[in-house]
């Protein structure tokens, strides 16, 4: 079993400062110099991050949190399950989320995504450095309240920032967009917490945490518009695991160049994928490659024995669809905005799996390099549920992706350029 790793920060100066690496962040740091010091761990068996912060409020011109951060450049998405645990009669603004930030100034420009103790969400800027932030000039605050444990999602395409967020099993529900025309195109990210209170410090569980380069769409339904060409495009690549019983997804290799069409071999110890036109082993561990004399079976529609599942688009979604093994009795199953692709039944034939694409994605084609989400509904009937939001699309999710044991799902996600 690999031991568990905690990165502890230690403050140097007393200023809270850490240079040390955490996880996939370079610094952590008390912005502000609140009264009470925060620290940030990762625990490398589960991937997940434990932020504790003081400090008074991200507002008017001074702000003080904990921030764990790492620079970034150009176009990003970022997202991650956030929660804020204990201190629960805290001030009810005590908040968690994304943040983008120009400098680890306390006054710096800045766009924070704020989960709060009471469930008010909201999305808030600073427009220039050493302004003062303004309500409600610089905030729009979502109609929904969030609870627990949520999902929240920041891109960044060129100088507008688009927040979206979830509570567990949901779409991603687009908060709202904003432009900073004189947003540097270097900039810190990561998420943080503070308490709203100089007297308490706040704790806040970030998890599944996934950084992503988004691309430009290859397609348009009106012909006439100029889009570009994803020949020749290699984003980083992501093999990962989804524990469906709890959400918590794991990332066993990562790769510069692209993989695609995972799958568990019988005894669900490894899986194998494809790099580069080779197939791949890997244990669910991690550790060293082994070249697999695995065949793949990409893309082939599966059976139930009374069934073969598949997704078609003729209604003009692709949907989820079955019909008997002579084709006949075709039946629809899904009755989705967005298009279902690649349908995958567990072993005990009780759940799908399947890749959601955007309604606006090209109904026609499976494509890479699209924000999509994998669904899980009852074979037997009922609505689906958002089992993980990822960056990815073509290559994620072609192979049987059930461990044999019907406890997990593997697939590919996208990462960043490199």
């Amino acid at each position: 079993m690999k031991r568990i790793i905690l990165h502890t920060i230690l403050f140097s100066l007393g200023l809270g400062v850490s240079m040390a690496q955490v996880g996939q962040f370079a610094t952590a740091a008390d912005i502000g110099n609140p009264r009470l010091k925060g620290s940030a761990t990762y625990d490398e068996k589960t991937q997940t991050y434990t932020l504790k912060g003081g400090g008074y409020n991200i507002w008017f011109n001074h702000d003080e949190f904990h921030f764990l951060s790492r620079k970034i450049k150009g176009d990003f998405l970022l997202t991650a399950n956030f929660q804020l645990t204990g201190n629960e009669n805290g001030n009810g603004h005590r908040k968690t989320g994304w943040m983008i930030r120009e400098t680890a100034e306390h006054d710096a420009v800045s766009v924070n995504s704020c989960l709060h103790g009471d469930g008010l969400v909201v999305l808030q800027w600073r427009l220039m450095r050493g302004a003062y932030m303004r309500d409600p000039e610089e905030e729009i605050f979502f109609p929904k309240q969030y609870f627990g444990e949520s999902i929240i999602q920041l891109e960044r395409i060129a100088k507008k920032i688009t927040m979206r967020i979830a509570h567990p099993g949901e779409p991603l529900e687009e908060m709202g967009s904003i432009t900073l025309p004189e947003l540097k195109d270097e900039v810190l990210v990561g998420p943080y917490v503070l308490a709203h209170d100089t007297n308490a410090v706040q704790e806040a569980r970030v998890w599944n945490v996934r950084i992503s380069t988004p691309v430009p769409p290859d397609w348009h339904p009106n012909r006439q518009v100029k889009t570009i060409s994803h020949e020749g495009l290699v984003l980083g690549s992501r093999l990962e695991t989804l524990d469906i019983a709890t959400g918590n997804r794991k990332v066993i290799y990562e790769s510069d160049g692209r993989i695609a069409s995972p799958s568990f071999n019988k005894d669900g110890g490894e899986v194998d994928f494809e790099r580069e036109g080779q197939t791949f082993s890997i244990s669910l561990a991690g550790g060293e490659l082994k070249i697999s004399g695995a065949t793949l079976s990409t893309g082939r529609p599966e059976s139930d024995g009374q069934f073969i599942y598949f997704n078609d688009g003729k209604t003009g979604t692709s949907q989820i669809w079955r019909k008997k093994p002579d084709g006949s009795d075709p039946q629809q199953l899904t009755f989705e905005l967005d298009h279902a692709w690649f349908p995958h039944v567990s072993p005990d034939g009780k759940w799908l799996v399947y890749l959601a694409y955007p309604h606006d994605a090209n109904p026609k084609k499976a494509v890479a390099y699209q924000r999509v989400s994998l669904k899980l509904m009852p074979v037997a009937g009922g609505a689906p549920k958002t089992a993980a939001y990822l960056f990815g699309g073509k290559g994620s999710l072609e192979n049987p992706c059930w461990s044999p044991d019907g406890s997990h799902i593997v697939f590919v996600s996208n990462s960043e350029k490199r």
